[in-house]
């Protein structure tokens, strides 16, 4: 049974807020405050799920005051003002609210609204979801989804880049889910597997008598599409001659099938994805410039598995307790899944795991292992050993011959006990980091600081390095 979402409308002129209520009941349950003490006392007592907040009441910006209370309370908070200064909408935002519409009130507003409001609470299953099955920990890319709720509320496109096997396919499936709530009307079109001389064909449709072989109509993917998503997946791979062609049918959503003259409607929502680095394609004339601005709206950039190792040991233990036999893994062959490169990314590593599980009795050894991920740890180890012993004999130098010497000392005299610290701090993590090979863990454990404290020098570094462009 679908919930009832409760609505709370402060409005102190009349006729607006009779306006709104009216709306809001065909959707819901919608309490009134014309004024600041009524709207306080329905928050403390009722619970909402949206409050709708003017900030002209008795007292112009009145209304600021309710937005903290009822962002204290998980209400989503949409502010509706006449007013357009820029430091009024900015403190409302920083106040908490989630929405600062315009008056007079338009019904696509409300339209807007409730689409956002559903996408937030299908966020938080759509999290648990990728938590449960995209497993992650990288901050970044869960810092990503971040972006969901206003792809809701949007018609842009979706671009994904990343590596083969990262889960662009999986990540398109869910934003669509996300959106239409159900699987159906998803149209998944694999550019780089379908032969050259067949696109065409594939995408738009054709009519009977189209050409040889044409003995009946067939629809396209782009009219099947209509009303749900096309995925374009590996779209750096779609011929050049076609894209001219893919662009129109994006920008118009008509499409002309093949032997027809009549145009055909698509309304859908495109999801593109490719491997590739396709500002690179369009500098080379590989890829038509036109077309990639088409298809970047809300981008997505999944990094691979090797510049995200922390989450191997969550993704090992995830595939482990698939079905219904158990295995376990020795630790020494932990170490060396957590060393080796995936240049499949979590699809080889899946792979490898299931093999593993079918081949093993009950413990997966050394032996084990692809000879492949064997070697190439062994390698990366004696790398990483000689690495480690060149920092730690260089550390020991250091500390043998005092810690500051005279420029060292000119340099705090001139700029401060915590000026040099930060320097200390930023030149030590930038030295054992890139020596280890940029190795988090390993980098870690020499420095013997937290991660956060360890993220927060790389970003130091990086705003550092932006601002002296």
């Amino acid at each position: 049974m679908k919930k009832t979402i409760s609505f709370l409308v402060i409005e102190d002129d009349q006729l607006a807020r009779l306006s709104l209520v009216q709306k809001l009941k065909d959707v819901g349950i919608v309490s009134e405050a014309d004024n600041l003490a009524r709207a306080k006392q329905l928050l403390e007592e009722g619970h909402y799920d949206v409050a709708w907040i003017d900030l002209d009441l008795e007292n112009e910006l009145e209304g600021l005051e309710i937005i903290p209370l009822a962002k204290s309370k998980g209400i989503y908070s949409v502010v509706l003002s006449g007013r357009e200064e820029e430091e009024c909408i900015e403190k409302a935002y920083e106040l908490g609210c989630d929405d600062y519409l315009s008056k007079p009130f338009e019904s696509e507003a409300l339209n807007i609204v409730l689409r956002k409001y559903e996408a937030i609470g299908s966020l938080g299953k759509f999290k648990d979801f990728f938590a449960k099955q995209y497993i992650t920990q990288d901050q970044a890319l869960i810092d990503q989804l971040g972006i969901l709720s206003d792809i809701v509320v949007s018609d842009r496109p979706v671009f994904i880049k990343g590596a083969t096997g990262v889960g662009k396919t999986f990540l398109a499936k869910q934003i669509h889910s996300l959106i239409h709530k159900n699987d159906q009307g998803f149209v998944h079109f694999n550019c780089s597997e379908v032969p050259e001389n067949l696109i065409e064909s594939e995408l738009f449709g054709y009519k009977k008598g189209a050409f040889s072989g044409a003995d009946k109509d067939k629809k396209g993917l782009l009219e099947m599409a209509d009303g749900g998503t096309l995925f374009l997946d590996e779209i750096a791979t779609m011929p050049m001659l076609l894209q001219q062609k893919l662009l129109k049918a994006i920008d118009e959503k008509t499409f002309y099938p093949l032997g027809s003259e009549e145009a055909q409607k698509s309304d859908f929502r495109l999801i593109s994805a490719t491997c590739e680095n396709l500002e690179e394609m369009v500098e080379e004339g590989k890829f038509r410039q036109d077309l990639y601005f088409r298809i970047e709206g809300f981008n997505l950039d999944i990094p691979p598995l090797k510049k995200r190792r922390e989450d191997i040991p969550l993704l090992l233990k995830h595939f482990l307790s698939s079905g219904v036999r158990r295995v376990v893994i020795k630790g020494d062959v932990k170490d060396l899944l957590y060393h080796y490169d995936w240049p499949g990314n979590i699809r080889e590593l899946h792979k490898v795991i299931d093999i593993l599980k079918s081949r093993c009795h009950g413990v997966i050894k050394k032996e084990d292992l692809p000879e492949h991920i064997s070697r190439v740890h062994i390698q990366a180890s004696t790398s990483e050993s000689n690495s480690q012993q060149v920092v730690s004999s260089e550390v020991e130098t250091i500390f043998e011959n005092g810690l500051l010497n005279n420029m060292q000392i000119e340099y705090i005299k001139h700029n401060g006990m915590k000026c040099f610290l930060d320097k200390v701090e930023e030149e030590a993590v930038t030295y054992i980091h890139e020596s280890l090979g940029h190795k988090v863990r390993e980098s870690l454990s020499i420095l013997k600081m937290s991660s956060s404290s360890f993220y927060r020098v790389l970003n130091r570094l990086k705003k550092g390095g932006d601002d002296g462009k």
